[in-house]
């Protein structure tokens, strides 16, 4: 680049009011898209400006005076003002009210683009009026009438000819008119200066501090409160970069504004796009126009949750919803339903295009319990109905419902001829079980039912010992057993109803067969209530689990339950346990399985898991217990992390012990 182009870029730019923002705004939080202008030509096209809704640039690529050479150095047409019509660029069609012409902006020589306030009725540009291209750039201004014609052009009273004014821009929140100069006692090389504007009266100018340097300070914008500029000095990358002024401290835009070539004269045309100057595309041989979007990196995202009655459609208020992220277990919000059965939660700072993997947890009394898992991938900052997304309907309870479907339990079988249970029904019967501690007042029957193949007699004895197997696993593992009561029906309640003829002979298929063999789950008391029950355990250690466990008043039963002491120590703060065993069933006696005292049980990811060690407050003293177990047959042994009763990372664990001890 010759000296007189750099020059050139110095002295022509100018800039144009826009309305600005109450809340600054920090570039670092957008992804950039740059996209070349469409209007751009082979020349120098530069300093895009704006007056009303239309824009303006600056560009060389034609002579507005053809008797007049083009400039000697740059060897091309000197630079005008045109206006962007489309992809074309277009003579400016403002209306003097002086000579009802055109009003006079370009001259023959370097010509500057404008700057307005948001009305549109006031302008101020650059130009030069001399008759020799020597001469030094001024600002003038103009204001339009009720007619939209211009007034003749007035100067500015700092133009002189001994130096340039340039680079207009006017403030209109402020009432404060920001230009360029290299007029004495500036910092060197071209400075910002700045002084009041208003009704058509000008202040005392002033430099702007702590933007100015020995080098070319040019430029200036003022959007959203804050001042943008150009520059040569603050340690540029390029031998023009972009700046912006934060709480008084002047930082380099970030890349892609930024690059090592030239890169000027930003402009926004709203908070989130807008356009830059930059020769990057050239290698430096001539300047184009780049529009450029901002895209939040990250987005506050609100949601609403509106939970209804699944059978009349009511919103159901006072419902307790518990949010958890179902990646790491961490609850993210909990609250309840207003009168209207909404509850609204906001998830800030989340990056776009994230993925959201929630839990969302319902409780009411009266209604069956849900825990539904929401999964999201976030695209903006739009309010998301839940409800219109998944299932946010709770189930009401009544007497003798029937709650098999409800609970979303399959088909609990058995075996020919036996009354054992099998793994599969062992995962279905847990989910009673949670159902009953949830609910733990309410009394449900167990019912099994048979095929009508085979002697009645024999059928409804074989259902008696399946329904007392079943009833004896969920007593076990549930407060006040006796809630749970059982009977065998045999063949008498055929829920596919084609009995047996002579013989043993069936109307039935196979599948209908499988039908009438089945186990229900009857609700016979709704003296209910859905508050969380916790009561003391058998042993003096405490736990906390997904899958709540009781004290069994018979003592004969097996103490292999999650203990829960609600005001325990071990379960404060952050604190480490060493994990032995995952299981995707709930293992009976896990205390004597594991011949401790100290053995918590908890559920993540579907499965239930087993740890050993009482609350142990270091990661040191967890590592240690980690050797000791694995010495003594515990190969699988791993330290795991808690905050009060939340499973958290080992690397979260480590970031809140860091901040507890500042």
């Amino acid at each position: 680049m010759t000296v007189f182009r750099q020059l050139f870029l110095v002295l022509i730019a100018v800039s144009c009011g826009v309305s600005v923002w109450s809340q600054t705004m920090s570039l670092e939080q957008y992804n950039v898209t740059l996209t070349p202008a469409c209007f751009n030509t082979p020349y120098d096209d530069f300093a895009t400006r704006k007056l009303g809704d239309q824009l303006f640039v600056l560009s060389a690529a034609k002579n507005a005076c053809e008797d007049i050479d083009m400039d000697e150095f740059a060897k091309k047409p000197f630079s005008d003002l045109y206006e962007v019509k489309g992809c074309q660029l277009k003579d400016p069609s403002l209306l003097s009210a002086e000579t009802q012409t055109p009003m006079l902006i370009n001259t023959c020589y370097y010509d500057g683009p404008i700057s307005s306030n948001a009305k549109g009725d006031l302008l101020f540009f650059t130009n030069n009026y001399g008759s020799d291209k020597n001469e030094k750039l001024t600002i003038y201004f103009s204001t339009k009438n009720a007619k939209g014609e211009w007034a003749k052009p007035q100067a500015i009273p700092f133009n002189n000819d001994k130096y340039n004014i340039t680079h207009p821009f006017f403030d209109e929140k402020n009432k404060m008119l920001y230009f360029s100069s290299d007029m004495p006692g500036g910092m060197g090389g071209m400075d910002i200066y700045r002084c009041t504007f208003d009704n058509g009266k000008f202040g005392q100018k002033e430099l702007v501090r702590n933007v100015n340097t020995d080098k070319n300070d040019v430029f200036p914008i003022v959007f959203n409160d804050q001042l943008y500029f150009t520059s040569q000095g603050h340690n540029s990358i390029g031998g023009y970069d972009l700046f912006v002024v934060e709480n008084l401290a002047v930082k380099a835009l970030p890349a892609p504004f930024n690059s090592t070539n030239d890169d000027l004269a930003i402009f926004f045309t709203d908070k989130k796009n807008g356009y830059i100057t930059s020769n990057r595309g050239t290698s430096g041989a001539t300047d184009d126009i780049y529009a450029f979007k901002l895209v939040e990196k990250f987005v506050d995202l609100p949601l609403d949750y509106i939970v209804t009655d699944a059978k009349t459609g009511e919103t159901i208020s006072d419902v307790s919803v518990r949010i958890v992220d179902d990646s790491t277990g961490i609850l993210l919000f909990e609250g309840t339903t207003n009168e209207m059965g909404l509850l609204s939660q906001v998830l800030d700072s989340l990056p776009l295009e994230s993925k959201l993997h929630l839990k969302i947890q319902l409780e009411k009394e009266g209604f069956v319990s849900k825990e539904i898992v929401f999964d999201f991938v976030v695209i903006d900052s739009n309010k998301v109905n839940v409800a219109s997304l998944i299932d946010l309907t709770l189930e009401p309870l009544s007497l003798e419902q029937e709650i098999t479907a409800l609970l979303g339990l399959k088909s609990i079988y058995y075996d020919f001829d036996k009354a054992d249970l099998r793994p599969d029904a062992i995962i279905e019967l847990d989910k009673v079980v949670r159902f009953m501690n949830k609910h733990a007042k309410i009394e449900v029957e167990l019912g099994s039912h048979t095929d009508c193949r085979g002697p009645a007699t024999y059928n409804q004895g074989l259902s008696d010992r399946r329904a007392m197997t079943a009833a004896n696993y969920i007593k076990a593992r549930i407060s006040k057993p006796e809630r749970i009561s059982y009977k065998g029906y045999g063949e008498t309640q055929l829920k596919v109803d084609c009995p047996c003829e002579d013989g043993g002979r069936t109307a039935c298929s196979e599948k209908e067969n499988q039908l009438n063999r089945r186990t229900e789950f009857i609700i016979k008391s709704l003296n209910i209530s859905t508050a969380s029950i916790k009561v003391a355990p058998k042993g003096g250690n405490t736990a906390q689990g997904g899958n709540v466990n009781f004290v069994v008043e018979d003592g004969s039963a097996a103490d292999f339950r999650l203990q829960n002491l609600e005001d325990s120590e071990d379960l404060k703060g952050v604190h480490f346990r060493v994990q032995v065993e995952s299981s995707n069933v709930q293992i009976p006696n896990a205390i004597a399985k594991f011949k401790r005292d100290d053995v918590y049980e908890y559920q993540h990811d579907g499965m239930y898991k087993y740890c050993l060690g009482s609350g142990l407050k270091t990661l040191d003293e967890a590592a240690i217990l980690e050797t000791k177990l694995r010495a003594s047959g515990y190969p699988n042994a791993v330290v795991v992390a808690f905050n009060n009763r939340t499973r958290i990372s080992l690397d979260q664990a480590k970031k809140l012990l860091t901040g507890q001890n500042k």
